[in-house]
């Protein structure tokens, strides 16, 4: 049974513009989904093409853990937020289904703006990746780096919820690790790095249990 280095060997050609143009999909729709599975599935696929720009940068036994890791929190984010969904088709409200009209429009028009600011972002961060060059990375990861940095906090501030939140935290420090690594690439920062990624999950998930425990558990804005 292949490992999964061999796993990450066999995909290595995807490890440049593949990559990054999955990381700006994945990202996107962090950006302009509210719905928990389709987050989970691109937080999942978002940290697999990360690992596979790590391995240009890092041995790829580093980039391994790093990416299960990451496939850890999704794992604490799916758990948590298919116990927030059984708790909130327990306790539904009788008045929901008289403004689901009203609820779809608003979702639209917000998913139209995050759209839109998402692609203001990605045009800043191509313009960027050009004009300031990272030092010691290259071009696409340089790219990668900054969807990253500027999707995570775009995602950070257009939302107050706990999940969308720590997810914007966590697409952030993707790219910060994407480029810190470059210039120490030693597995004491590693460590730090996943540890600090956890701890944010951890973090996350907890404040998300306590938002549903509180009666706020209705569906992220």
């Amino acid at each position: 049974m292949p490992t999964l280095i061999d796993l990450l060997a066999r995909v290595s050609f995807l490890a440049a513009m593949p990559a990054v143009a999955g990381i700006l999909v994945t990202a996107g729709l962090l950006v302009v989904s509210r719905d928990w599975r389709l987050n989970v599935t691109a937080l999942t696929l978002q940290y697999f093409f990360v690992v596979l720009l790590l391995t240009r940068l890092i041995r790829p036994e580093v980039a391994a853990v790093k990416g299960l890791i990451g496939w850890m929190i999704c794992m604490v984010f799916y758990l948590t937020e298919r116990r927030a969904s059984m708790l909130q088709q327990l306790s539904a409200a009788e008045g929901m289904a008289a403004s689901q009209r009203w609820r779809r429009w608003i979702l639209s028009a917000r998913a139209s703006f995050c759209l839109l600011a998402g692609i203001l972002v990605a045009v800043a961060a191509y313009t960027a990746a050009l004009r300031i060059p990272l030092p010691e990375v290259p071009t696409d990861i340089t790219l990668a780096c900054y969807l990253l940095a500027g999707l995570g906090l775009l995602l950070i501030g257009l939302s107050e919820a706990p999940m969308q939140v720590g997810l914007g935290l966590l697409t952030f420090l993707s790219g910060f690790d994407l480029f810190y690594v470059a210039l120490e690439p030693s597995l004491a920062v590693a460590a730090l790095l996943g540890a600090v990624s956890f701890l944010i999950a951890l973090a996350t998930a907890y404040l998300r249990a306590a938002q549903v425990a509180a009666g706020g558990g209705g569906r992220t804005p």
